[in-house]
């Protein structure tokens, strides 16, 4: 099959997606446990979660484990292998996926759970797990998303919730005892108490996390990919959980404990990876990079040892209120990083959602952004929180204004969803008519200043992530319905269709509305303990 990929890869849009010859690429073979671990999205994408690369290296480190990835393909290649008839095959040595003892499947946006259902598609596995029999592989899925596992749950075999190096070997050892039979598999799978299996009703599922984060694996024979992905650069998790416990926010719910490393652990990790792959830039990973209490003897030990070579550091994001502009001239010695902040609201909403950050607070750094020769700060937004009404929105445009008077302003908003687990989970999702009086009112008032670009993600988009995110198992007819009709890749607009999530509902007879009203406790995914 390998020979018949090969020939194929010149007619199809970046071909290295496909080749899995990366640096640090681990190849075995004559191993008992074979695991593929996928992403449901293209490789770019895909290849930019640390989540999949600690696994990959924590089951590749077992001497009685091989792990390959897979990731979804792209239209065009798509197209040619169900053409051809090859099945989804992993990266490493293009052996087809249904072969594997394991397909661990990661989890984070509910725009992918079309594509999650055409990998199993792609790979001749049966799209529900009733149908499935011991010559199939478990099917395991993990992830964000996964805080609800219903919508989901007649495709899945198994549902880790929580942080999957916490459980993943003893996964393996299960899967060890009993191959190639499925029902003693999940029986056991079902005593672990952050997995969930379907087929087996249990009251409680509760979060696994890890206790010992400073010393949990890391991988530091990072894969250095032959084309650019979307995170092209080194990402060293610094912290894990987020204090802040905003009251719209996953973060602070479904992630706590809140765990750091330590600056000496952190440094020694960086020092191997560059060892290992000659990457020139870190990024210091968290959901608040400036909360982690030693952060500024972590940015001038890093200096310390990378600045003769060149290697620049950054974050990927920082909370308003933990900023320090002596922190960010420490980084700036090596490389300038874009400033990204989340008001979301406006001064009155956010102290009642958690966010205790003020408008004067706001404008006194971009007063300093500006000092310090930053062109342009990023801000996001939301609509449509609870107890939001128009001079909240009056309120965020003038804060807008106010701010391009000092610098240059790039503007995202988005809808409110209320994600379970969370504060506001019972709350309700906007009506289009509600977000479109909000958005056209925005639009009218900004749209002329020439020191704002500003965007809006559609009302649709959220819509679907609210009632898949919110879902039953009654909304799995819908999503196999929709998927049927070709839907995939939602999270690319170009493939997004609203129209055939409204024509599944219909068809299933099921109720959108259900998924977006308020409601009150108990919720369906109760019985899931983060």
């Amino acid at each position: 099959m390998e020979k018949k990929i090969e020939e194929i890869l010149p007619f199809v849009k970046n071909p290295a997606r496909y080749l899995g010859k990366e640096i640090n690429v681990c190849i075995k073979k004559n191993n008992n446990i074979k695991v593929a671990l996928g992403y449901p999205d293209i490789y770019e994408i895909g290849m930019s979660s640390l989540g999949l690369r600690i696994l990959y290296g924590i089951l590749n480190e077992r001497d009685d484990c091989v792990c390959e990835r897979f990731f979804s393909p792209w239209v065009d290649f798509e197209e040619i292998i169900r053409k051809e008839k090859i099945p989804l095959f992993s990266l490493e040595t293009k052996t087809p996926i249904s072969s594997f003892d394991i397909l661990g499947i990661s989890l984070s946006s509910e725009l992918n759970y079309t594509n999650f259902l055409n990998i199993l598609s792609l790979s001749n596995i049966p799209i529900f797990s009733n149908e499935r029999n011991n010559e199939h592989p478990i099917i395991i899925v993990g992830g964000n998303s996964t805080f609800n596992p219903l919508p989901l749950s007649p495709f899945v075999d198994a549902f880790v919730i929580g942080e999957g190096e916490e459980v993943i070997n003893e996964i393996i050892d299960i899967v060890k005892e009993n191959r190639r039979n499925r029902y003693k598999i999940l029986e056991n799978l079902n005593k672990i108490e952050s997995v969930f299996v379907p087929i087996f009703k249990k009251e409680k599922v509760k979060k696994a996390f890890v206790k010992n984060f400073n010393d949990v694996y890391f991988p530091t024979k990072y894969l250095v990919p032959l084309n650019r992905i979307i995170h092209d650069r080194v990402s060293i998790e610094i912290m894990r959980g987020c204090p802040s416990g905003c009251k719209f926010c996953q973060a602070g719910s479904c992630w706590r404990p809140v765990r750091i490393k330590k600056v000496d652990r952190i440094v020694e990790i960086a020092k191997q990876i560059y060892k290992n792959t000659g990457y020139e830039e870190i990024s210091l990973l968290s959901f608040s990079a400036g909360d982690h209490p030693e952060i500024e003897n972590i940015i001038i030990k890093l200096i310390e040892e990378f600045k003769e070579k060149k290697v620049s550091i950054s974050f990927p994001s920082l909370r308003i209120d933990t900023f320090s502009f002596q922190l960010a001239s420490k980084i700036k010695e090596i490389k300038k990083t874009n400033l990204t902040f989340a008001p979301e609201t406006s001064e009155r909403l956010r102290s009642r959602i958690g966010k205790n950050i003020s408008d004067k607070k706001l404008i006194g750094l971009s007063l300093q952004a500006r000092k310090n020769n930053y062109r342009h700060i990023k801000l996001y937004f939301m609509i449509g929180l609870p107890d939001e009404n128009q001079k909240d929105i009056e309120d965020i445009v003038k804060l807008i204004n106010e701010l391009s008077k000092i610098i240059f302003i790039h503007v995202s908003f988005t809808t409110f969803i209320p994600k379970v687990h969370t504060f506001y989970q019972g709350e309700r999702f906007i009506k289009k008519e509600e977000y479109e009086e909000k958005r056209n009112y925005i639009t009218e008032r900004i749209k002329k200043n020439r020191y704002v670009k500003f965007s809006f993600q559609p009302y649709e988009v959220s819509c679907v992530e609210c009632f898949l995110g919110k879902g039953d198992e009654k909304i799995s007819k819908v999503i196999y319905n929709v998927w049927r009709k070709g839907a995939k890749f939602e999270n690319w607009k170009e493939f997004f269709d609203f129209n055939k999530w409204e024509e599944g509902f219909k068809e299933t007879n099921t109720d959108i509305n259900e998924y977006l009203k308020s409601k009150s406790s108990p919720y369906p995914w109760d019985f899931i303990e983060i």
